[in-house]
């Protein structure tokens, strides 16, 4: 008997040990494949939008041409847009990328232009991409123009649990960055992923959010950034997939049935938006979509977090985005105003919030209500630090879920819709801004890649800051204040009068209680 107790123990063991090492072998990153590196186009100037490029720099071609887009159906048409107009190059990469409305019609476009000879690169993170998403990507990546690369995957083999479970350091880090870059002469940048909600394409709840479109200098160091990113040995080609081969012989399917989508969608609401706009009539009319008093022109810097920061490499070993910064954060001396969607300061953050008051500047917030938020993991990370704040003075603004504005066009549509922020806008001194995907948070600082631009152009650090906080933010949003040492929020009503709420506005017990409980979780660094 003690024998077979013996050996029933010893091959327990053994099929314990067996299904670690499959766990591991499942989570590793694949490395047994030849990487082919690409880099971004150089040769350009010619192109249409190389000479329209050249056109908006003729005063000052060492400085970067910039306009700002934050309603989300001219989002969605500049991209459109520039793609039609595409001669050599696509580059994309984002966070999140769905197959609805607003994924399906670009990957067509993506498609029709690799079949006039556009290269099209593609690089996405591999969290929340989807089994119809990645069907139709890996179809596409058998166009020989198509490259569809996977960052930081959890493995090859397309099973998500044993890389979670046995790799949840690299796992747990993934790449925020936004970017869309034509011919390598136009460049989109800011907090936007590819998915309906980001473009006032959903009846039901959209984001406010900001991007900035750019000519000049800039787009050069865009361009490096994305080939660092796409030539990283953390972006996965799709053919080493094991789901791939599966695809080889689709392509003409995906294509006629991306046509046959974008052919159904021709009368439907949003289809009816994008005709409704300003920006589209000029387009058909043969007139530029862009509204000449929102051209900013100045220096530009673009930064972003190392690929390494995704291996683990700490803030000493290798580049993030929080150092690269830091140079525009330390010499403000008057103002900085803050628009984040998670804004999760910490105590090491609240301290120099409230810190800069001391000094005599200025700080103010424009965050997510409990409300209008989609996250109430990451609220819970900002509510236990409210008080904190606004006794050391920081001025706090948190956005009403029905705010109504150019950014939720079709929310119109819906009484029960609802907004919720998402642009990531940081403005120094009025003289310098911040705008890309970086969140005001410790995952944004410390464990996510991101990237974004600092623009160096008080014209437009001065109009962003007046937009939001100067005129819009009184009626958009709640103020919160503190009242006999207690957290109130102020509203203010169309008849001048202040309304004031004890309890967080529009929001039932069960979701405060839910807020309530999550912010007893020690989970704050990963926020």
């Amino acid at each position: 008997m003690a024998q077979l107790i013996k050996l029933a123990t010893r091959l327990k063991q053994a099929l314990v040990i067996a299904l670690v090492c499959q766990l591991s072998a499942c989570s590793m990153l694949p490395t047994d494949f030849e990487r082919e590196d690409s880099h971004a186009f150089t040769d350009t100037a010619q192109t249409r939008l190389g000479q329209l490029a050249k056109q908006m720099q003729s005063k000052n071609p060492e400085h970067s041409s910039m306009f700002l887009i934050g309603e989300g159906t001219d989002a969605f048409l500049t991209r459109m847009v520039l793609m039609n107009m595409a001669e050599r190059s696509i580059d994309i990469q984002y966070f999140i990328f769905k197959s609805d409305i607003i994924g399906k019609l670009m990957m067509d476009t993506m498609l029709e232009r690799a079949e006039r000879g556009v290269r099209v690169r593609i690089l996405l993170d591999e969290l929340t991409l989807d089994s119809e998403t990645k069907a139709i990507l890996f179809a596409m990546d058998h166009h020989p123009l198509i490259d569809v690369r996977i960052y930081n995957p959890f493995s090859s083999t397309g099973y998500k649990a044993p890389a979670a479970l046995t790799d949840t350091a690299r796992i747990n880090r993934r790449m925020h960055n936004k970017s869309f870059t034509v011919d390598s002469q136009y460049t989109v940048v800011g907090g936007r992923n590819i998915e309906e909600n980001y473009f006032s394409a959903n009846s039901r709840s959209n984001y406010a959010d900001l991007d900035i479109v750019a000519v000049g200098p800039v787009v050069t160091d865009v361009n490096e950034q994305f080939d660092i990113y796409f030539n990283s040995p953390l972006a996965i080609p799709s053919f080493v997939f094991d789901e791939h081969k599966h695809h080889k012989t689709r392509l003409a399917q995906v294509k006629s049935e991306l046509a046959r989508f974008v052919e159904s969608i021709q009368d439907s609401d949003y289809a009816q938006d994008l005709r409704s706009t300003t920006m589209y009539k000029r387009i058909v009319n043969g007139l530029s979509g862009q509204d000449e008093a929102l051209i900013f022109q100045g220096k530009a810097h673009v930064i972003y977090d190392s690929p390494e920061k995704t291996l683990g490499k700490s803030e000493l070993e290798t580049t993030y985005m929080i150092a690269m910064l830091r140079p525009h954060t330390e010499k403000i001396a008057q103002t900085l105003e803050l628009i984040s969607p998670y804004f999760i300061p910490g105590d090491e953050g609240t301290k120099h919030l409230t810190d800069l008051v001391k000094k005599g500047i200025k700080v103010r917030v424009i965050t997510n209500s409990l409300a209008s938020t989609d996250g109430i993991l990451a609220q819970s990370g900002y509510a236990r630090h409210r008080y904190n704040l606004l006794k050391g003075g920081v001025e706090l603004y948190e956005l009403k879920p029905k705010a109504k504005s150019k950014a939720s066009r079709s929310l119109k549509r819906s009484a029960e819709a609802k907004s919720a922020l998402h642009a990531k806008t940081y403005i120094f001194d009025r003289k310098e801004v911040y705008i890309g995907s970086f969140n005001f948070d410790p995952r944004s600082a410390l464990i996510n890649t991101e990237l974004g631009l600092v623009c160096e152009t008080p014209d437009m650090a001065s109009y962003i800051a007046a937009e939001l906080f100067d005129k819009s933010v009184e009626q958009a949003a709640y103020q919160l204040a503190l009242i006999d040492d207690d957290v109130v929020w102020l509203e203010a009503s169309h008849d001048g009068q202040v309304i004031k709420h004890s309890v967080q506005p529009e929001t039932s017990w069960w979701r405060r209680f839910n807020l309530y409980l999550y912010s007893l979780l020690p989970i704050e660094s990963q926020l």
